[in-house]
């Protein structure tokens, strides 16, 4: 925002400058640098308009609105398609990744995992929520299933 400003700001004082100097005799060739200036302004703010324009739209994450919006974003989603993890470190890698993949698209994904100490087992899943409630999923398999056992939590 500040970035904008300073180019708001610019913009005003050279075309000021422009308006003045016009009609104090400056040259021409004072008056096509300062045209030129003003274009190169004018570059840099229309770049940094479309960059902000970019972060609104992931910006600030949001959850799914539904489960077919998820469903949809999993099957864009290419991680669970790849070969099967040999290790609970590069099964949560996945999720991890699903979790940055899902951020850079503007949704809030959690990784998360459980260990069973009886079975020496770990599993390992994604979260997200839908509508107030709790949805999880293997990164492996991309099948969602809803969390019955908490009601809603938003």
């Amino acid at each position: 925002m500040k970035r904008f400003n300073w180019l708001l700001i610019g913009t005003v004082i050279l075309s000021l400058a422009m308006v003045l100097l016009v009609g104090c005799g400056v040259s021409m060739s004072e008056y096509e640098a300062l045209q030129a200036d003003y274009d190169e302004l004018n570059a840099n703010y229309a770049a940094v308009e479309a960059e902000l324009a970019e972060i609104k739209e992931v910006y600030p994450p949001r959850d799914f609105s539904s489960l077919s919006e998820l469903q949809d974003w999993l099957l864009q989603n290419d991680v669970s398609e790849r070969a099967l993890a040999t290790t609970a470190e590069r099964w949560y890698s996945k999720a991890l990744e699903i979790q940055e993949d899902a951020l850079k698209d503007g949704y809030m994904v959690s990784a998360d995992y459980d260990y069973d100490l009886e079975t020496d087992l770990f599993y390992i899943f994604c979260v997200t929520i839908i509508n107030g409630d709790i949805w999880y999923w293997d990164p492996e398999t991309d099948e969602p299933y809803q969390e019955y056992y908490l009601g809603k939590v938003k």
